[in-house]
């Protein structure tokens, strides 16, 4: 799972910085206790509901879409989106956790609505594609591939699944040349 996780709160946040640092470290458990210690006290702090949402998919060993850390993880970042409806980062996140569980759909949806609010989200682009390469959807998935190539060249080594859905698409032939349709 790569989440995005916002890295500083409100200036001189050292709390919420502890919290991040933990996460960040692999102290998941730590940071949940702080960040929910940070809410209880500023329900307003996006940041530390972001960083709470990831910090409950890292505490799973197999993320399930009923587990109620999912669910929390959920409603932290529908709060998080909520609080700034202009921001990618909650969207990025809930696409990549339902991604994690399994809803491909539901996990495009969202990770569109992040890419319509920062159209250069490799991250974002990348998950899409890979999601519709997972679904079948093989020129879908190479198109978007193509974008997030292009958004973030240092990428390439996550693409290692494009030919075979350039050769699934009809796209290469058996000697691995691409194969070019005429123009209709």
């Amino acid at each position: 799972m790569v989440f995005s996780v916002p890295r500083f709160g409100r200036p001189r946040d050292k709390e919420y910085e502890q919290a991040a640092t933990k996460l960040a470290n692999g102290q998941t458990k730590e940071a949940i206790d702080l960040l929910r210690n940070i809410l209880s006290r500023r329900p307003d702090n996006k940041n530390a509901r972001i960083s709470l949402a990831v910090a409950l998919m890292q505490a799973q060993d197999r993320p399930d879409k009923d587990s109620p850390l999912t669910q929390e993880a959920l409603q932290q970042l529908d709060a998080a989106a909520a609080m700034n409806p202009d921001d990618p980062i909650p969207y990025f996140n809930k696409g990549v956790l339902l991604r994690n569980v399994g809803l491909f759909e539901d996990a495009l949806r969202s990770l569109e609505i992040a890419v319509d609010m920062e159209d250069r989200m490799a991250l974002a682009i990348l998950h899409m594609a890979e999601i519709n390469y997972e679904l079948e959807r093989w020129e879908k998935a190479i198109e978007l591939a193509r974008l997030a190539l292009v958004r973030d060249p240092g990428l390439e080594e996550s693409l290692g699944w494009v030919r075979v859905a350039m050769r699934k698409a009809g796209l290469l032939d058996d000697k691995g040349n691409v194969i070019v349709k005429p123009e209709a």
